[in-house]
């Protein structure tokens, strides 16, 4: 009765190791063949890989001097205990923070980037059919905003849509395909979040736009009644993004 945990904490391990650079060479081609057959388990290392290169950026801030050394002192008694583990310092931070994304209820601090992610995940339920001359999606709201129905404008088809539980928050995802593409717009409810560092800053007719690149991925997040909205495809241009998330409809679309 111990097989499944036991297979899920390996699985775990093995994508904590794989992400931060310590699993062993001939486990690592075992590990990513594995991986490349697996959706699911794509959106698991993107995440592991994530949590590790937030940690070492946050590593890599200065800080003074008391809590440097506290730091140290715990990162020598957790690569004490890693030791012991088989588990590197990194890879158990990243794994807690998937858990954490994963399982919901946590209050730990979201980031627009985090919220991104959220992106490659599939659709959990479909959208309902609008009305005749829409400006919103029908039955859908996430922090009393609507989604806009982008099908008659831009040929963008709503065709599912799903929710997560991250940091505390309820974030609603609409997904849009056209041609082949899609793009996903995740509003996340509460207070807005800081745009990333790297950014690049736009005004798109009045609505200030941040865009900026998640791998192939292209990303623009702005405000809605205080609320921060992400927008993000592959293969779709910014200026295209960017039009989406600025497009009113006279005034139909509340901001």
């Amino acid at each position: 009765m111990f097989t499944r945990p036991r297979r899920r904490r390996a699985i775990e391990r093995d994508l904590a190791r794989l992400a931060d650079g310590t699993l062993k060479p001939g486990r690592r081609d075992q590990v990513e063949r594995t991986v490349t057959r697996s959706y699911e388990l794509q959106c698991r290392l993107r995440d592991q890989r994530r949590a590790v290169a937030a940690m070492r950026a946050l590593a890599a801030e200065r800080a003074p001097l008391a809590l440097r050394l506290r730091r140290r002192a715990v990162a020598d008694r957790s690569q004490t205990r890693s030791a012991a583990f088989g588990l590197g310092l990194a890879g158990v931070l990243a794994a807690l923070l998937l858990m954490l994304g994963s399982f919901g209820g946590s209050h730990g601090v979201l980031t627009v980037a985090e919220a991104a992610t959220i992106a490659v995940r599939p659709a959990t339920a479909v959208v309902a059919e609008p009305h005749d001359d829409p400006a919103t999606l029908p039955l859908l709201r996430a922090a009393g905003l609507p989604f806009p129905y982008w099908e008659d404008r831009f040929g963008w088809v709503a065709t599912g849509v799903r929710t997560d539980d991250v940091g505390g928050r309820r974030l609603t995802t609409v997904y849009y395909r056209r041609d082949g593409r899609e793009i996903a717009y995740t509003i996340v409810p509460g207070t807005s979040l800081p745009a990333v560092a790297s950014a690049r800053t736009t005004d798109r007719g009045g609505v200030v736009v941040h865009v900026f690149l998640d791998g192939r991925r292209r990303v623009v997040t702005w405000e809605r009644r205080g609320h921060t909205c992400v927008l993000s495809g592959t293969g779709v241009s910014v200026a295209a993004l960017a039009k989406l998330a600025a497009w009113r409809n006279h005034g139909a679309i509340p901001y």
